[in-house]
């Protein structure tokens, strides 16, 4: 039986209210919205962040994973956005404590690719997770239903990404100092009191890195990736089948190229503060084009296999160029480029009955398609209030390439 306790009398009619209900259940309209800013913060900012070391972790592997997570972060901030919608709220970006700001923003800093997965996995994302679990638990099933869904999707995407960077970490081969590290961001965070900043501080008053995080200009890689020529296509589709699979998925894994040139664009975005649909979409063809790299390791391992090559040329050109001028080359130059191999391909695949090649054909082809159409509508709006066309853009892209390379450019790729 609950408590009960008299609060007085009125018309000899006795008052009584249930104690449970004088409790503080649930989260308010404004404690909600104040919490889902902070995650939808730090969530928007480990898209950039896993963006950036997706090109500067030398580990494939561990590029792979990096660039999944950040597809997972921009799927939740779009989540986050949704509900916000039918909150009274406000923009995170605007809202946002200072030394919070400056506290996600460190992680970014790490001095290598350890510390980093150790920093921003163990220290930031699992300071999110203790958030949204200590969120759900003050959550009431009824006034905050949908808060509740909204954390059930949230925690185990999160406890996932933690567990992964647990295991990875085994390999670390300098524990100690990425341990250092991560006890430096866990101070920070401990000083402003937590991802609530139940202590103000100025941002001068913290102890950040002194290092800066900057997008590098070559892709790195570990020992096992030679940045070295493909066979030209004119050659590969004069191979046998078997060998002619094994070249045309060392040209899958080299796809880690235009995920490169697709995380570039992310990490961008930020600082030209586009907005975040722009974000989200580009995110996601960092995601299919680390997934088509991931197509080429997983095929060649099959096949006796392993990747050893990627031609850098395409990024390091494209790191040249502005942003506008890197999605144009990316989405209007380089994936129409390829599109006409794409269907022969397949076709190739299901006359030699190897279905297993023609199902990473298959979803790369529909992938590029979609590439192509983002990239066409969004360039369409960046040039809103500008007298170029895209072909104008194109011929600008030329004119660069040109520049870069002291020639004409005979083909936009040579492989």
């Amino acid at each position: 039986m609950p408590k009960m306790c008299v609060l007085g009398t009125q018309s000899s009619t006795l008052i009584v209210r249930n104690t449970s209900y004088m409790q503080k259940n649930g989260l308010g309209v404004f404690e909600l919205t104040d919490r889902l800013r902070r995650a939808a913060y730090i969530e928007k900012l480990s898209i950039k962040h896993d963006s950036g070391w997706f090109i500067s972790a030398p580990s494939y592997q561990v590029k792979h994973k990096l660039g999944y997570n950040a597809w997972n972060h921009a799927e939740h901030v779009r989540w986050i956005k949704d509900r916000l919608m039918f909150l009274r709220g406000g923009k995170s970006e605007v809202n946002v404590d200072p030394s919070l700001a400056a506290w996600v923003e460190a992680a970014l800093h790490a001095p290598d690719q350890w510390s980093y997965i150790r920093g921003q996995y163990l220290g930031v994302k699992s300071a999110l997770l203790g958030f949204y679990r200590e969120s759900l638990d003050l959550a009431d099933p009824s006034a905050n239903a949908a808060d509740r869904s909204l954390l059930k999707r949230l925690i185990p995407e999160i406890e996932e990404q933690i567990d992964w960077a647990l295991e990875v970490l085994e390999l670390d081969p300098n524990p100690t100092a990425s341990k250092a590290w991560t006890r430096d961001l866990n101070d920070i965070l401990d000083q402003i009191g937590g991802i609530l900043c139940t202590n103000a501080r100025a941002v001068g008053e913290l102890e950040l890195p002194a290092h800066s995080y900057r997008l590098p200009d070559e892709i790195a890689f570990d020992d096992r990736i030679a940045n070295k020529p493909l066979m030209p296509h004119e050659e590969k589709i004069k191979l046998p089948h078997r060998e002619a699979v094994i070249e045309q998925f060392r040209v899958f894994f080299n796809e880690a190229y235009a995920a490169a040139m697709a995380a570039s664009v992310v990490f961008e975005s930020y600082e030209k503060n586009m907005d975040f649909q722009f974000i989200h979409d580009f995110t996601r063809q960092f995601w299919d084009e680390v997934r088509h790299s991931e197509f080429g390791a997983v095929r060649l391992k099959e096949l006796g296999e392993e990747p050893d090559r990627v031609n850098q040329v395409l990024y390091k050109y494209s790191m040249s160029m502005p942003l506008l001028h890197r999605v144009a080359y990316l989405t209007m130059m380089l994936e129409p480029h390829f599109m006409p191999r794409k269907k022969p391909r397949f076709e190739d695949y299901e006359k030699e009955g190897d279905f297993r090649s023609q199902l990473f054909a298959d979803h790369d082809w529909s992938d590029e398609i979609n590439h192509v159409k983002n990239g066409r509508e969004w360039l369409d709006r960046m040039l809103d209030d500008d007298s170029r066309s895209i072909d104008d853009l194109k011929d600008e892209v030329y004119a660069i390439l040109k520049k870069l390379t002291g020639q004409e450019q005979a083909s936009l790729s040579p492989f």
